[in-house]
């Protein structure tokens, strides 16, 4: 079982993802936006994936990977983004600095293949975290 931190706003897929996703033998934390997904970060029980929402109040998606790949602690954690606007690329962070990319509305069974997939951590080596 891997635990899995989901920053998402909007309630109703902040829901079906933690539930999907439980469902799968997962341990979730989910959260409502950023500010909240950093602190919870910060409790130091790490997460072994996170998924994160672009466009988030408070804290967005950009935001978060940027505070996550600037503290050792967890810059190496993979992190998936989620967005229903592909077209806002400048959003984004560096690409160096997440791993996947999840396109709303999304396929539960794609949102559940990409955590796989990452659980081996062996596949996201696409960020270079300060040493």
């Amino acid at each position: 079982m891997a635990r899995i931190l989901v920053m998402e706003d909007e309630e109703n897929i902040r829901f079906v993802l933690k539930t999907a996703l439980a469902m799968a033998g997962h341990e979730i934390v989910a959260v409502s936006d950023g500010m909240f997904g950093m602190e919870e970060l910060k409790q130091g029980v790490e997460p072994d994936v996170v998924l994160v929402d672009l466009r988030m109040p408070r804290l967005d998606g950009r935001a978060v990977v940027e505070k996550m790949r600037d503290e050792s602690a967890l810059n190496r954690i993979p992190v998936v983004i989620m967005s229903g606007s592909m077209d806002c690329s400048q959003e984004y962070p560096p690409e160096n600095l997440y791993c996947a990319k999840i396109t709303k509305p999304f396929d539960l069974i794609e949102v559940i293949d990409t955590v796989a997939s990452l659980l081996n951590r062996d596949a996201c080596k696409l960020h270079n975290p300060p040493e």
